[in-house]
């Protein structure tokens, strides 16, 4: 997700969510209460950066693959939870407050939340022996200090993390999930579980309005000290219902739609890493985006996307026309209401054939930009080892209808300025192919930040200049 140039917030995933305004079914316009406010929220996809020498993109890296069964109006544990052998920290009920251990500065930034380019918040993951941790603070310095940093979760090493991604709006509600839910109501001085009986895929705020997007599929047997009677990591293979959920009070209670869309995804699928679930581009209007899917008569796969105008009142059915066979594909809107969509294929040795898809008509319609299919791979210079193909899918944020960036594992920052016909790596390189990207937001066309690796290190690039020149920080705990 990225943050509103307008409001503040904006794409998840993480992803990013691009607060773009699109008018109504086939017609794009921008928004203007996108304008004029400073409402934020930030949804940023999580950090996956467990790097295999030469394989698949580690499936501990990847977004919320876990899932529950239906949801229960009873407070419970959520099955997600367990299925992750995760357990709060000490401090307020159910969560950590701010008498909690601060964990070590050596922990590393594992994804961001700003509301611009100098205020905002961040996860540290700290590993230990046997248990991993995570705790979240704020910056007011562009992500050279964080602090102070206060303790949220807790799980064993060896399974699945139970959240990867943050938000958060600009009255001081916060959410650190995927496929658990923790949630903060004070600005992050105190954390605490939201049980939920799916497991969350995606949460996107504009001011007091928060929507979700959970997985009804069932989680794998676990006991609650992370050891599995079924796959360590927790969720179940196949497709099962999206669920999207609102909240119009920052997320304290939750509301099924009026009306959902009847979708099956299936978040758990291996090497679907980069994965848009939802893109809110005001706070009545929206896409809910599932996985691609086999296209009954041979074509290229393509992927089930539907938008509503109304707050989810009524919704309309588009695909999305990938034009190779693919896992994943992510989505952003840009300022003016048009579409971008990047769709990845089986990544494996540090690659993943991917395709560059435009739509100016809210998604009705698609062309196909850029694509690395047969009978490309047959050449001698095949289009597997130029960009955007080389690295993994994170994600996009799309600037304007021409200007689009690209992030993943494995993959320097890259950038198109002609909606994806021609890719080509920021310079100077960033993350490159050894540690890569985990997330990039703009706030507007000239300020940007970028979460990576560099030479090991975790650092955040930012630019005040459309990308022209950067500056690198490498973040520590106050």
């Amino acid at each position: 997700m990225r943050e509103d140039r307008r409001t503040g917030q904006r794409v998840v995933g993480r992803r990013a969510v691009g607060h773009r305004a699109v008018a109504a079914a086939g017609q794009a316009t921008v928004d203007p209460t996108l304008r004029a406010g400073a409402t934020v929220a930030l949804l940023v996809v999580m950090l996956g950066m467990i790097l295999g020498a030469c394989g698949a993109p580690a499936r501990s890296a990847a977004p919320a693959r876990s899932a529950a069964s239906a949801r229960s109006a009873a407070p419970a544990r959520s099955a997600a939870s367990a299925a992750h052998g995760a357990r709060p920290l000490s401090g307020a009920p159910g969560g950590a407050g701010p008498g909690a251990p601060t964990p070590p500065a050596e922990g590393r930034l594992a994804a961001i939340a700003f509301f611009d380019p100098r205020r905002g918040f961040g996860v540290f993951t700290t590993q230990g022996r046997t248990w991993c941790s995570d705790a979240v603070g704020p910056t007011v310095d562009g992500g050279a200090t964080f602090g102070p940093v206060v303790p949220v979760t807790e799980w064993r090493c060896a399974v699945v993390p139970p959240v990867r991604s943050l938000a958060f709006d600009d009255h001081g509600d916060g959410f650190l999930y995927g496929p658990d839910l923790f949630v903060t109501h004070d600005g992050g001085s105190t954390w605490a579980r939201s049980p939920q009986a799916g497991a969350v895929l995606s949460v996107e705020a504009l001011g007091s309005s928060v929507w979700m997007v959970e997985s009804d599929c069932p989680s794998s047997t676990a006991t609650a000290t992370g050891s599995s009677t079924g796959s360590s990591t927790g969720p179940s293979t196949g497709p099962c219902p999206l669920k999207l959920l609102e909240s119009t009070d920052g997320g304290r209670t939750w509301s099924p739609s009026p009306v959902s869309p009847v979708v099956l995804a299936n978040p758990s699928l291996e090497g679907a890493q980069g994965q848009t679930w939802l893109v809110r581009t005001s706070r009545s209007s929206a896409y809910l985006v599932a996985n691609p899917v086999t296209n009954p008569d041979g074509g290229a796969d393509r992927a089930p996307l539907f938008y509503t105008a109304d707050g989810g009142v009524s919704w309309s059915s588009r695909w999305i026309s990938c034009g190779i066979d693919a896992l994943s594909v992510v989505l952003a809107a840009a300022p003016g209401g048009t579409l971008l969509a990047v769709c990845a294929g089986e990544p494996g040795a540090g690659a993943q054939m991917k395709s560059t898809v435009r739509s100016t008509n809210g998604g009705a319609t698609w062309t196909v930009r850029s694509a690395c299919a047969p009978p490309h791979l047959a050449s001698p210079s095949g289009c597997w080892t130029e960009a955007p193909n080389m690295g993994y899918l994170g994600g996009i944020d799309a600037v304007s209808s021409d200007t689009v960036f690209l992030y993943g594992e494995r993959s320097s920052l890259l950038v198109s300025h002609d909606a994806g016909v021609r890719w080509q790596t920021v310079r100077p390189p960033m993350g490159g192919t050894g540690g890569g990207t985990a997330h990039a937001v703009f706030f507007d066309p000239s300020d940007g930040v970028v979460l990576g690796e560099d030479g090991g290190a975790t650092v955040l690039w930012s630019t005040s200049d459309g990308g022209a020149h950067w500056t690198v920080v490498v973040p520590r705990v106050r």
